[in-house]
């Protein structure tokens, strides 16, 4: 009676999702009614075919299984026998980046309602933005420099206003203050079609956030970490948060302040500086699920269960197999001196392989794990490659067991406090580099200020790989588990894709920060 009554609602609830109109739908509205707004943006999108594929509100069979109870919640009887919660929904969710209907009038030349997908694509085809793409009529082609150009502007995710960026425990920033920033905070998206790089940007002097901002840091060894200064070709777009389009149920739509494009400056802009991700960032469910950096500390917000991949396929870009338990540590109101303020564990005999972000342009990078380093750490294999089934391994295992500070560890690897010498503390930086780690990063405090990434031993980048990348190409990193033990972790922070000509630029040595 009760697994009767479980179905019932289920589909009641699924009846109830369908009759609300998606994004697809919300677009095509807004073309029947030609109100002036985003009626250019929305042509382009119905153009490239993607209306329908963006009407997707929920993951009608994943809610099936959970009310069926077939995916469930997980008790770790090795810790406390605590029980972390499985997501109750598997929402999709989209973000359009749109340039307004004005932008397109003064660029064409046409009143917004005359303005056809055919004038914009001329417009970027006058433009050479993307020289390598088909210039036909097939817009929904990806091939097709229309679709090229519109798909920049999406992302597989709804991004809501105050996650465009988050503000955790930056350098000089205080969650007791919010509204007074400090130095830049930045977060590195993939978008839909063929997969890009786009940049969010915020600090106390952009007033406001961008798009592909690029300005001057101050990040010298005693510097502020704040931006000094913009060229005016690299000040981006700003996102106009003010009059974003928020009541579509599984998407937003942010005006923007000109014209968004991948183009040639874009990447070797994006190639010049270290890109430093969330590894939550990479999860696009957990924007749409509102399960990134949710504001409470209640236990089912806080630790969040996500089943394997053969069980259910609840995070795309993640592979979790069978005999691992994958839990997302929000950390609301903790005080951690991790980046944003939250990680993932993996635990027992994990075995978890990643999909990375795409590089701007093809060259030699570094690839980094932020590693955790303590008591509960374990032993793993790290692999890297294109392959995702056939990853070769990079070297020997990963020790996360122990730190550098033991009398041991400072013979073999040289770990010291930075002191006051600049000089000493950048051959100090060196000798680690040599063999293979990096201190942590200095813009990252923990949230109450009172400890630092960049002094602290259990907090290291880890140096994993070297060699070259392929903008065009995907690429994969998996951990799996060495040791017998069923108790020792996996805590996964952040990464690094770090280009050669920042780590290993004679004139300008890659900052601290």
């Amino acid at each position: 009676m009760k697994k009767t009554y479980i179905l019932i609602m289920c589909s009641l609830l699924c009846a109830a999702l369908h009759a609300q109109d998606g994004f697809g739908t919300y677009l095509q509205d807004v073309i029947q009614k030609q109100e002036k707004g985003v009626l250019v943006a929305a042509k382009l999108v119905e153009a490239c075919g993607l209306c329908h594929s963006m009407d997707l509100i929920m993951d009608y069979e994943y809610e099936k299984l959970y009310q069926q109870g077939v995916i469930s919640d997980y008790t770790d009887y090795s810790y406390n026998s605590n029980t972390f919660s499985a997501p109750r929904h598997r929402y999709y969710g989209y973000t359009l980046f749109a340039e307004p209907d004005e932008f397109w009038e003064e660029a064409i030349g046409k009143d917004y309602k005359a303005i056809t997908p055919a004038d914009v694509r001329n417009y970027i085809v006058a433009r050479q933005l993307y020289p390598d793409a088909t210039t036909g009529d097939d817009f929904a082609s990806s091939d097709n420099i229309l679709y090229r150009f519109v798909t920049y502007h999406l992302l597989p995710m709804r991004v809501r206003p105050d996650k465009l960026v988050l503000h955790v425990n930056e350098y000089g920033y205080s969650a007791a203050n919010p509204d007074r920033l400090s130095i830049p905070v930045m977060e590195y998206y993939t978008t839909m079609g063929e997969r890009r790089l786009l940049k969010t940007y915020e600090s106390a002097e952009s007033q406001g956030i961008y798009l592909n901002r690029f300005p001057a840091i101050d990040n010298a060894r005693k510097g502020t970490g704040h931006e000094m200064s913009c060229d005016p070709d690299k000040q981006g777009l700003r996102i106009d948060v003010e009059h974003a389009l928020t009541e579509i149920p599984n998407a937003i739509v942010y005006p923007i302040s000109g014209l968004l494009a991948y183009d040639d400056a874009t990447r070797r802009n994006l190639s010049r500086e270290r890109i430093r991700f969330d590894v939550t960032s990479l999860f696009p469910e957990f924007m749409s699920n509102d399960i990134r950096k949710y504001p409470a500390n209640d236990e089912r917000h806080q630790h969040v269960y996500i089943p394997p991949t053969r069980q259910y396929p609840y995070l795309d870009a993640l592979t979790i197999s069978d005999e691992t338990r994958c839990i997302y540590y929000n950390a609301y109101g903790y005080d951690w001196c991790n980046l944003q303020g939250d990680e993932l564990h993996f635990s027992e005999r994990y075995d978890v392989t990643l999909r990375l972000p795409p590089v701007p342009v093809d060259g030699v990078y570094e690839l980094r794990y932020g590693e955790l380093v303590n008591n509960n750490g374990g032993i793993c294999q790290v692999y890297f490659g294109t392959d995702k089934e056939n990853l070769p391994p990079l070297g020997l295992p990963m020790d996360m067991t122990r730190g550098f500070r033991s009398s041991a560890d400072i013979l073999n690897y040289g770990w010291e406090d930075d002191t006051n010498d600049e000089t000493y503390d950048a051959s100090v930086d060196l000798r680690l580099r040599q063999h293979g780690v990096m201190k942590g990063a200095k813009s990252v405090n923990s949230n109450s200020g009172a400890a630092r990434s960049a002094n602290n031993s259990q907090c290291l980048r880890r140096i994993l790989w070297r060699g070259q990348m392929k903008a065009g190409e995907t690429y994969y990193v998996r951990f799996r588990s060495v040791m017998d033990s069923e108790q020792k972790k996996l805590y996964m922070d952040y990464f690094e894709l770090c280009p050669e000509a920042v780590y290993d630029n004679p004139v300008k040595p890659e900052d601290i920060w």
